[in-house]
């Protein structure tokens, strides 16, 4: 399933070329924080509606490699619009588009990849890659020269992945036609409370943290680099994790993600230099790793609805990616930039200790 692992690395090295560069071109164009917070906003509304919307369609349809080439196939010119961008309605605009033509294949073919063999191991590696690729293009648009390098080789990755996608084919899967999302949810709730909580807080982080980086000295390769360390040490930890035959506690490993995120945004605000967030990275890579691959198990394990529960973790990502910038733009606004890496931890704590104090399952197996 090399191709499949391919897709995930050109999509989210198309995502990350551009994510990174948006808090800086917007600095640029001289948008406060309150409209920069506005832009992330849009984009992660726009995934969480996609994300459930085509998760959804892909169970019930029982496909799933026609919303993968879909979602590439759009991907291509919205990103590609983003050389456009000149000022806020512009950049609220095109990075809401993208955000939705984002959501359409990337669950579908993290369920394609649930119904193969020996998934568990496969799902570990469809994480990394999706690291790998966060870590190529965060180095990439550190070292291009402009802003719309960047953007246009975000959009021919997605251009390439779409090529490949034609090659990918289908998997048998097990429709449910008739099925309720809100059952889904209440199933679910607990895991998706604990990533909304945790995710938020990092949400405030990511939406400035390019500034809080160049406050503390750094350079915009600098930026990229700390981007990329972090990434780049998820694919090694994660491909790490793949090779283990039995299988892990998800449970243990998503408290595990908690505590160690809480740890990450404590050091964030200690920080006084650039160079002090060097030794931090690593636990980032553990947590998230940890964290996230640990929650798609969890969901995978217990519910037959496999791309629409996974694709509510999702959705509950992006919508912490909507609070989460809001949040990080107002707290920055009133209280600074370290502000925002503390409210980080408080919310990552408060996510810790619930996660700790439940004795019993996170959801209940779906039979």
């Amino acid at each position: 399933m090399r191709t499949a692992y391919t897709l995930t690395l050109l999509s989210n090295t198309g995502v990350a070329f551009s994510s990174i560069l948006i808090p800086l071109l917007s600095r640029e164009l001289g948008l406060p924080f309150f409209q920069l917070g506005l832009v992330v906003m849009g984009y992660g509304l726009a995934s969480a509606l996609s994300y459930f919307l085509f998760g959804r369609l892909s169970d019930s349809l029982g496909r799933r490699t026609v919303f993968v080439r879909l979602g590439f196939l759009l991907c291509f010119p919205a990103f590609l619009l983003q050389v456009l961008m000149a000022d806020f309605p512009s950049l609220l605009l095109i990075r809401t588009l993208a955000g939705f033509c984002l959501g359409i294949g990337t669950f579908p073919l993290l369920a394609y990849l649930s119904g193969l063999p020996r998934y568990e191991r496969r799902v570990w590696l469809f994480a990394g890659f999706t690291s790998l690729g966060w870590a190529v293009g965060y180095l990439g648009a550190g070292l291009l020269p402009t802003y719309n390098a960047a953007f246009l080789l975000s959009s021919l990755c997605f251009l390439a992945g779409f090529l490949l996608s034609l090659s990918l084919p289908e998997v048998r899967v097990r429709r449910k036609r008739n099925f309720s999302s809100l059952e889904v949810i209440r199933r679910n709730s607990r895991t998706y409370l604990h990533y909304l909580l945790r995710h938020t807080g990092a949400q405030c982080v990511w939406t400035v943290f390019p500034l809080y980086l160049v406050e503390l000295g750094a350079s915009r390769g600098w930026v990229g680099f700390l981007y990329a360390l972090n990434c780049g040490l998820q694919f090694v930890i994660m491909a790490l994790f793949s090779r283990v035959r039995r299988p892990l506690d998800d449970r243990l490993l998503v408290r595990t993600g908690l505590l160690l995120s809480t740890v990450t945004f404590l050091a964030y605000s200690l920080a006084t230099s650039y160079l002090h967030i060097l030794p931090v990275q690593p636990v980032l890579a553990v947590a998230w790793s940890t964290l996230y691959v640990g929650s798609l198990l969890h969901l995978l394990r217990r519910n037959l609805e496999k791309a629409t529960s996974t694709s509510l973790l999702g959705s509950t990502i992006s919508v912490a990616g909507v609070i989460g910038p809001f949040l990080g733009g107002a707290v920055s606004e009133l209280f600074g930039l370290r502000a925002v890496m503390l409210t980080a931890f408080g919310l990552s704590l408060t996510a810790t200790l619930l996660a700790a104090g439940e004795e019993r399952p996170l959801t209940s197996p779906s039979r």
